[in-house]
């Protein structure tokens, strides 16, 4: 007879929300860098001051991408409303 034993172990559960609007890119980056890097606060401070300018590093490119991302949206979004006939909803991207 085979058998196996399995624990599994969740790590905290952090829940944040908005009102009224969606996430920034500003917001993701920060949510993602936080995802992707841990700092411990155990880590000798050279460690830890390296890991925080690596941290900073990988959250402007993040940034940039969501930017790039929203843009490229909105630009297919843009497009369509025009193909559509519907040119004049254009300013509700804008804004």
């Amino acid at each position: 007879m085979i058998s196996q034993q399995a624990e599994i172990t969740l790590g905290d559960v952090i829940v944040q929300t908005t009102t009224n609007r969606g996430w920034t890119p500003e917001e993701i980056a920060e949510r993602a860098v936080n995802k992707l890097i841990f700092i411990s606060e155990t880590a000798p401070e050279p460690v830890r001051i390296q890991a925080q300018a690596y941290r900073e590093e990988i959250r402007k490119v993040v940034l940039h991408y969501l930017i790039e991302a929203v843009r490229s949206d909105r630009t297919t979004l843009s497009n369509r409303l025009i193909q559509a006939g519907h040119p004049e909803l254009l300013d509700l991207l804008r804004n």
